[in-house]
This record gives structure tokens, C-alpha cells and sequence, in this order.
């Protein structure tokens, strides 16, 4: 059976960016860095989320805050601006939770799944 599922968690590098879609549909994007502790490398994703979740989840999603992830791999292929083949891989998040804001001093916060 295949199945495209990634499950991470990590912590956000910066605030997430909120914009819109062309068709007017919330959009959240940022990345979060993922240790690897058996060799200690640290990987860096990209996220998208949209709609509901996009605009619930917006002035939580800051920088160092840890987070889950479970969503679907996306791979684009583009060319950059010398005609370069690139691609871009991004995780489509279908649920978010949230760890500790690291902003405040609340020694616990209960994690939100969206």
C-alpha cells in the first residue's frame, strides 16, 4: 500500500509568514528545524498550512516554538533565474500541535491540534 506521510517535529526558525492565495484562501508558511540524533544533523522543512488552520494557528507559530507535524511531501520542480533546475520540497500540513511558546513563561501549555 503507498501512502505519502511525513511526521516531524522540531522548532520553528522564525515567525511564520501569513498571505493569501490567488483565490483568496489563508495561507501559512514557514520552517522548522528537525534534529537527527543519530548523527547530528539538523534538517529544515519547509510547512504550508491553509484556511481555518492558517489563521487559527498565525500569532502562535513563532520563532523557537517546538511543534508536530503530520502532512503530505511536496516536491516542485522549477528553474531559477538561470534557467537552473531546481526543486523545492514542503511538507502540506494536515495537522499542527504546538508546544510551549518559548515567548512566555507559562511552565505548561496544552497542544493544539488543528
Amino acid at each position: 500500500m503507498d501512502s505519502n506521510c511525513w511526521i516531524g517535529v522540531g522548532r520553528l526558525t522564525k515567525d511564520a509568514e501569513f498571505s493569501t492565495t490567488k483565490k483568496g484562501t489563508p495561507m501559512s508558511k514557514f520552517r522548522m528545524a528537525v534534529n537527527d540524533r543519530r548523527n547530528d544533523k539538523t534538517l529544515f522543512i519547509n510547512v504550508l498550512c491553509f484556511g481555518k488552520m492558517a489563521e487559527n494557528l498565525q500569532p502562535r507559530l513563532v520563532k523557537g516554538r517546538p511543534v508536530s507535524i503530520q502532512g503530505k511531501l511536496n516536491i516542485d520542480d522549477y528553474e531559477d533565474e538561470n534557467q537552473n533546475k531546481r526543486s523545492s520540497v514542503c511538507v502540506m500540513a494536515d495537522e499542527i500541535s504546538l508546544g510551549k511558546d518559548p515567548n512566555h513563561s507559562e511552565s505548561t501549555e496544552t497542544a493544539d491540534a488543528f
